[in-house]
């Protein structure tokens, strides 16, 4: 008996020395790899200037045709500039703006979608750029469409990529479905160890595989700097275009719009978009798979953009 005791005692000792020199190994990982997503956020050359909502941060690289994209949740100007520098490659002029409450730019009392527009506008004047290309993703559906709607002499082209869109009008308390993230995972640590180990649980959530490489993935990180804008996403940006359905006029949309979506996407469901394109006259790129992020079809979506804006400049 007592030799078997002194088995169990040795089993529950070395596996606690285990543990304490994985969590050692994870701490060590987790640090060097959050240092160098904050490293890397503040390594891009941005600039910043004053609106009515406070001060808005953002990138302005390359020379040509304006394209602003609108960037999605757990996104900033980093997020922004990649994508575009993604879809687009060199030859267009890429603005890439931090939403509110994203990086560098703040949380004014009333995020709206609408107010949201507003900076916008306030940012292409003093960009002195006449009309530009707006590509809205994902969350960052409903200030591109409002933009559109409000400002129609301001856009050349509205492309909306696995977008979010009006859907039909809700109150508030009939939205049951989860509107962001759960709130434990807008946090530093549990974001990179869901990253860094647990990358399948994001599957059924973007509908597809996310590459290890991708530029876009590795934004996801730092979280703390993007949470108040997360937060605004999941409490007012995305249920705005249901409980304020009646003001997204889309029919009053001018520019060409081109839709690009795939019909397994989870997110942003492919039935909303069949409605959106009812209401509008749209070009579009569907593919039947590649869920929120597309996947696999990187090069025909680069095409589809670029063949809509040589169409339409």
């Amino acid at each position: 008996m007592k030799v078997k005791e002194r088995w169990y005692r040795k089993v529950w000792m070395y596996l606690l020395i285990a543990l304490v020199i994985l969590g050692i190994i994870i701490t060590i990982q987790y640090k060097i790899d959050i240092h160098r997503a904050y490293d890397k956020l503040a390594d891009y050359k941005t600039q910043t200037i004053d609106t009515k909502f406070g001060k808005m941060t953002y990138l302005n690289a390359g020379s040509g045709e304006a394209v602003l994209l609108c960037h999605g949740i757990f996104g900033g100007y980093d997020q922004a500039y990649e994508s575009l520098q993604t879809l687009l490659g060199n030859g267009y002029r890429k603005i890439a703006p931090s939403r509110f409450g994203y990086p560098g730019s703040d949380l004014p009392s009333e995020p709206t979608p609408k107010n949201q527009a507003k900076a916008f506008l306030h940012l292409i004047d003093m960009l002195e750029i006449e009309k530009v290309y707006i590509i809205t993703t994902s969350a960052g559906g409903a200030s591109g469409i409002s933009f559109a709607i409000q400002y129609p002499e301001r856009v050349k082209g509205l492309i909306l990529l696995s977008s979010g869109v009006p859907n039909m009008k809700k109150a508030k308390e009939e939205i049951k479905e989860m509107t962001g993230p759960p709130a434990p995972i807008v946090n530093d640590f549990p974001m990179w160890f869901t990253t860094k180990y647990l990358g399948f649980a994001f599957k059924p959530m973007f509908g597809g595989e996310l590459e290890d490489d991708s530029e876009i993935y590795k934004t996801l990180l730092p979280v703390k700097p993007r949470k108040k804008g997360i937060q605004a996403d999941t409490h007012i940006t995305n249920i705005d275009m249901d409980i304020n359905y009646d003001q997204y006029e889309v029919e009053r949309i001018t520019s060409p719009i081109l839709v690009i979506h795939a019909k397994d996407d989870p997110m942003a469901k492919y039935e909303n978009i069949e409605k959106f394109m009812k209401r509008t006259k749209t070009h579009t790129a569907i593919f039947e798979t590649g869920g929120h992020m597309i996947t696999g079809h990187g090069d025909r979506v680069s095409s589809a953009i670029k063949e809509f804006i040589e169409k339409t400049n």
